[in-house]
């Protein structure tokens, strides 16, 4: 499967199979400017949540996804501050198996792209919120997974993205691949009204990737 834009190089999933907590860890938030997984894991999860909060009002009666939701760093929270319902998406088997333990709790499940797009087309289902953090700029076709997020919301529904405005890409031949692809364009494109974005905060989130990143609330319209 060769990265999108690319003859060279070879997109590897693999990179998200984890045989461990701590290694799922290591990988969903890297070591960056000398701050290790476990600090930005302790300061960085109620930062976000604090800021999704600010943003989207939830009940438990909300119907949530968490794309890219690795081992429910998130969901866990969200649920535990508002009640929510969540459902987790991952493209990794092993970050999914870890994520209903790490969760625990009888509000969350997690699946597949593919599975979501069955529930979604078959069964209906529908979020009132979506989040996406620190994902969509790893996804092999990320308008695909745009796509995939948009016909999930229902009519106004909201969707949440923390990112990278270019997208790098895990490959077999080479690591990690800034290919050039810009993600904030491809979001703007959607059919959704951008209602808020902003900068992550520099005293919070490390340096080293403040830059270059941005948070955006959206709304779905027709």
């Amino acid at each position: 499967m060769l990265a999108p834009n690319s003859n060279e190089v070879t997109y590897n999933p693999r990179i998200f199979d984890v045989a461990s907590e701590a290694q799922a860890r290591s990988i969903i938030l890297t070591p960056e400017g000398g701050c290790l997984s476990h600090q930005r894991w302790e300061t960085e999860t109620p930062y976000l949540i604090n800021l999704i909060l600010s943003k989207v009002r939830l009940t438990e009666n909300s119907f949530v996804l968490d794309y890219g939701c690795g081992i429910g760093r998130l969901a866990r929270e969200l649920i535990s501050r508002t009640g929510c319902r969540v459902v987790g998406v991952d493209i990794s088997p092993s970050m999914r198996g870890l994520a209903s333990p790490y969760v625990y709790d009888d509000f969350f499940f997690s699946c597949s792209p593919a599975m979501l797009d069955i529930l979604v087309d078959r069964n209906k289902m529908r979020f009132d919120l979506a989040i996406s953090v620190w994902v969509l700029q790893h996804c092999f076709e990320p308008q695909d997974d745009l796509n995939l997020i948009y016909k999930s919301l229902v009519l106004d529904g909201k969707l949440f993205v923390v990112n990278n405005e270019r997208r790098v890409v895990p490959t077999l031949e080479r690591g990690w691949v800034d290919d050039g692809i810009d993600i904030k364009w491809l979001i703007k494109k959607m059919k959704l009204i951008e209602q808020e974005a902003g900068v992550l905060d520099p005293e919070i989130i490390p340096k080293s990737l403040v830059e270059g990143t941005f948070w955006m609330l959206c709304a779905k319209k027709k």
